[in-house]
């Protein structure tokens, strides 16, 4: 009973809001950290692949970073319009 109405008390509330601000940070670099593993293992895996490969798939060596970070895909669409 006495955790409940520490939860309704104004400090109660406090705390609740801090730990909810928290567990949001926390999940965010968690979410972050798992991108960029992600993001690692694409591209070691591009990295593996021969120039010829590479090319099939339209990539060079150079743009393997970028097109794992989707930067490649917004270049493209970008180059639509100009």
């Amino acid at each position: 009973m006495s955790t409940i109405s520490n939860l309704l008390s104004p400090q109660g509330a406090i705390a609740g809001v801090a730990f909810s601000e928290i567990g949001k940070v926390l999940r965010s670099w968690w979410a972050s950290y798992r991108t960029r593993r992600m993001e690692r293992a694409a591209a070691a895996q591009l990295s593996l692949m021969s120039d010829r490969e590479l090319k099939d798939i339209g990539l060079t060596r150079s743009q393997i970073m970028g097109a794992v970070a989707r930067e490649l895909a917004r270049e493209r669409t970008l180059s639509r319009y100009y």
